[in-house]
């Protein structure tokens, strides 16, 4: 649901009057301009409805068709109105079944098969040229939820600030042999505070700080707890974030 936005934005103003033919099977597109003979009409356009956004492209009859069901299944549908805008290897009719040729798509049932062909191959295309389309998370939509405080185990944790001061907190825990075997308390500490710690107390003060951080990006659900263990992972959302 989060993509398909970005997937109609792009199928708007990402896609012109070539592409639409092109995914339509239209022939004469080798140039990279519309053929001169070509005297048809090519339009696409989106309507919003209850059960979701559709978003169609049409070439005089025949179209292609995007549209999201209930928010949660993505369909492409391609529809042959007007079947004398493709051809199929057949005999021609009342002739000779040896004398086969590329001839006129018929209407009716008598073409179905390549009928079916010619769609699939239509909606193949389309969604080829979809692929395009950048699926990763927006920046703003990954991090909305780590700016606001949450709760965890019933208490309050405080909102983190991924551009302020947690983000040397970020840069330490995204580090590659860190995310390979997971890291201690003070394996944070090595990376996170130049001095060593002069004393005992020092060094409780240190780690009493990454267990408050770490006790934090738990409740964020960045890192976990390895089981039977002093080690922490990041989640996925942690590596996305990170």
């Amino acid at each position: 649901a989060g993509l398909y936005p970005r997937l109609v934005r792009h199928a708007m103003t990402g896609f012109g009057s070539l592409d639409v033919m092109r995914f339509l099977g239209c022939k004469g597109l080798t140039t990279g301009a519309i053929h001169g003979n070509f005297a048809g009409q090519v339009v696409s356009d989106l309507k919003v409805r209850p059960e979701g956004v559709r978003i169609k492209h049409r070439v005089n009859g025949n179209s292609i068709k995007m549209y999201d069901k209930q928010g949660s299944v993505l369909r492409v549908e391609a529809t042959i109105n007007e079947p004398k805008d493709f051809k199929v290897y057949r005999p021609k009719e009342g002739g000779s079944a040896d004398d086969l040729a590329w001839r006129t798509m018929r209407r009716g049932v008598a073409d179905l098969q390549r009928r079916a062909k010619v769609s699939q191959a239509a909606n193949e295309r389309y969604l080829d040229a979809l692929a395009e389309v950048d699926a990763e998370k927006p920046l703003r939509e990954l991090t909305d939820g780590l700016c606001c405080p949450v709760k965890w185990k019933g208490k309050r944790a405080r909102a983190l600030h991924p551009w302020g001061q947690d983000v040397a907190w970020f840069e330490v825990i995204g580090r590659g042999e860190l995310t390979l075997n997971g890291f201690r308390n003070r394996d944070l500490r090595q990376h996170l505070f130049a001095c060593e710690p002069s004393s005992p107390e020092a060094t409780r003060r240190q780690s009493g700080q990454v267990t408050r951080r770490l006790r934090l990006f738990r409740a964020h659900g960045l890192i976990k707890k390895v089981p039977h263990t002093h080690r922490y992972q990041l989640t996925n959302k942690g590596r996305a974030v990170v």
